[in-house]
């Protein structure tokens, strides 16, 4: 409306009604025609504007305005309620406001991390919600990321192989040295799990923002109040994150102490790769010339210098044989990436030179004999086969014990973790002191609140007169 063109024709009531309006109401825009409508009402009647021809084409102006008026206006009165109602009224029963509102954030809390929050966030992942992403996306991915077989070399292989068996020559691959090795590789599923565990950690500390943000604004009112509440949550999240640390790091512990090669997914794996080497035995017999025996190819003649791979019960050499008789005797491999020691201790010193028998044996470059490299490939897939099977034990039990020492304790004793320390005769009067603006914000409001039900009220008259 434009009201500053009619001032020339408004008396000198309207002009004290205007200047009235503008003393109380803050000068916004559109809030400008709500202060005429107002300053209608200060006359005696409408009836001294409708009088005058001049002010016809000022009443059609007026009635083509009025609906979208009287909707902004409304849209505003509901804002300012709403943000009234934030405000509060001063507190007069403290002890039954204070409970109210330790018991509206723990609710709410809650809420939040079973996703039946009343203010559901669009733009990012939280709650609940994240706390499943870190679950089954971040900390299965990086789970699925470990390899097996990492940080672990032919040369560590063959060690612990040779280690294992000391000063004698083995018949077998000894299983310590499978157990040595898999337990090293299982060790490294621990520091991706108890960063999960951090993670969720970090995501409940970012709920108590949430809350104070999005779902329990009356705390704005009592920011000593608030501050309270923050402590008490971080330190009961704070006691809880130790204990949960310690039961996933006895989960990896509990994996590590007992190796279960009687595990059925494991003994699963040990058929399904007899059934390979059975597979790789016939390829290679068929692809052997007529004029080669078929009862030569179980046990070759192995070159100068290396061990033959025959039955260990036939063999006399100090090769290490198959392990513990779960995979079939006599299995040769195809020679592949790992064929080559590099580099490989020595056995025993060079001819011709003058040996020390305190030095360290000097590494040497050589290719891995057949029965080296069986031993090798046996180990390696029965770590891999074992590791796959404590790597989905981890990826299913960790979230649990997360979810049981840490989410779900947490919510179950937030309430009264949070009564038990606030509610307290002592701290009513500090922890409910407003904030110093607060009870001017409030009068701020109510009064925009008036003026704005009285321009609905004024809107609602002038349609009532049928003025034109």
């Amino acid at each position: 409306c434009h009201s500053g063109s009619l001032s020339k024709t408004l008396n000198p009531t309207l002009l004290q009604g205007r200047r009235t309006m503008a003393a109380h109401c803050p000068p916004r825009g559109w809030v400008k025609c709500t202060e005429f409508i107002l300053m209608l009402c200060t006359c005696d009647s409408v009836k001294t504007i409708k009088a005058g021809g001049k002010s016809e084409l000022l009443m059609h102006h007026i009635r083509d305005c009025l609906p979208e008026l009287k909707t902004r206006i409304n849209v505003l009165a509901a804002q300012y309620q709403s943000l009234l109602n934030s405000y509060g009224e001063p507190v007069e029963e403290k002890s039954s406001t204070l409970l109210q509102l330790i018991t509206k954030f723990a609710a709410e809390y809650c809420n939040t991390i079973e996703g039946t929050a009343k203010y559901i966030e669009t733009a990012e992942l939280c709650g609940g919600a994240r706390i499943c992403y870190i679950f089954h996306e971040t900390f299965g991915r990086t789970l699925e990321s470990v390899d097996p077989l990492g940080g672990l070399t032919t040369i560590d292989v063959l060690t612990a192989i040779r280690n294992a068996t000391g000063p004698r020559p083995a018949l077998f691959v000894p299983e310590v040295s499978f157990e040595l090795l898999v337990k090293r590789q299982i060790k490294r599923l621990e520091e991706p799990s108890l960063r999960c565990v951090e993670l969720v950690h970090e995501e409940m500390q970012r709920i108590i923002q949430h809350c104070s943000n999005y779902s329990t604004q009356e705390l704005l009112r009592f920011p000593k109040l608030h501050d309270a509440i923050v402590e008490v949550v971080t330190s009961l999240l704070r006691r809880r994150l130790p204990v949960t640390n310690d039961m996933v790091h006895n989960l990896v512990a509990i994996e590590l102490a007992y190796i279960n090669t009687k595990h059925p997914d494991f003994a699963d794996a040990i058929g399904l790769m007899n059934n390979n080497i059975d597979e790789q035995r016939r390829s290679r017999m068929r692809d052997l010339p007529p004029s080669v025996p078929r009862d030569k190819v179980a046990s070759p003649t192995a070159p100068q210098g290396e061990a033959s791979s025959v039955p260990v019960t036939e063999q006399g050499d100090g090769g290490t044989g198959s392990w513990r008789g779960m995979l079939k005797k006599g299995e040769d491999f195809l020679p592949g990436d790992r064929t080559t020691l590099q580099p490989l201790p020595s056995a025993s010193p060079m001819r011709g030179h003058a040996v020390n028998l305190l030095d360290v044996p000097v590494p040497v470059s050589r290719k891995l004999s057949a029965r080296e490299q069986r031993d090798c490939e046996v180990i390696e897939r029965l770590i891999k086969s074992y590791f796959l099977i404590v790597r989905k034990n981890i990826q299913d039990s960790v979230p649990k014990a997360v979810m049981h020492f840490l989410v779900n304790h947490v919510k179950d004793c937030l309430q009264s973790e949070l009564v038990g320390q606030l509610y307290k005769t002592a701290l009513l009067n500090d922890l409910l002191t407003e904030s110093e603006d607060m009870a001017q914000r409030r009068n701020e409001a109510a009064d925009m609140l008036k003026a704005l039900q009285k321009a609905s009220q004024v809107i609602a008259e002038i349609r009532e007169t049928h003025m034109w």
